[in-house]
């Protein structure tokens, strides 16, 4: 078993680029892991959806995932690499992942500097979902969301002067507005005009 030393993991539901990392999230400083590289077929796959690996691996990477400075271990957590990438999982006791990091840059690339050392290994894994790979900035998705939970508490006066300024007429049938709404494109600029309104609209209330 090949071991990395000494890194920063950002384990999350999705995995979120290192340039979107910030102070609020809970960074694990790593003392010691499993490394094993992949051909780049397998490692897309570990990258791009939800996978289940078999026992056999499980048991291979119990408890040598060790967090510095703590007598701790994260049962199932390996780092994965193909010669271009790499990508840190986390799997359940049933060989499901259900966390992921990317590396910082300078941790990234001082490995993959060295990974002509480490043997092409073939593990067993199943694809279980398709649809985990997301192609979305952490600040589209956080976004996405406050417009969402905006437009489900505001008031009809409000949402109707919203509608004007974004669609520059009038409407008020709140039906049609919340439908008109949701046809936008999340990369128009008529979207982030919205998102703008209701940031505004909010620091405001905020103010009284």
């Amino acid at each position: 078993m090949n071991y990395i030393y000494d890194i920063y993991l950002n384990l999350n539901d999705i995995l979120i680029d290192f340039f979107e990392w910030n102070k609020n999230d809970k960074l694990i400083h790593i003392k010691k892991m499993p490394m094993i590289r992949l051909g780049h077929e397998d490692f897309i796959n570990l990258n791009s959806y939800s996978i289940k690996v078999e026992d056999d691996f499980l048991s291979d990477i119990y408890k040598k995932t060790e967090i510095w400075n703590t007598n701790e271990k994260i049962e199932y957590c390996s780092l994965f690499c193909d010669e271009n990438n790499l990508i840190a999982i986390e799997f359940d006791n049933k060989g499901n992942s259900i966390k992921k990091s990317y590396l910082q840059i300078d941790e990234e690339l001082e490995i993959l500097e060295s990974i002509n050392r480490y043997k092409e290994r073939k593990i067993n894994y199943s694809v279980v979902n398709k649809e985990k790979f997301i192609l979305k900035t952490r600040k589209e998705i956080n976004d996405e969301k406050f417009i969402e939970k905006e437009l489900k508490n505001i008031d009809i006066e409000k949402l109707k002067y919203i509608y004007f300024e974004c669609f520059s007429k009038h409407e008020n049938n709140k039906n049609i507005i919340i439908k008109d709404i949701n046809k936008l494109s999340k990369n128009s600029n008529t979207y982030k005009n919205l998102y703008n309104i209701l940031k505004l609209t909010q620091n405001s209330k905020n103010k009284i």
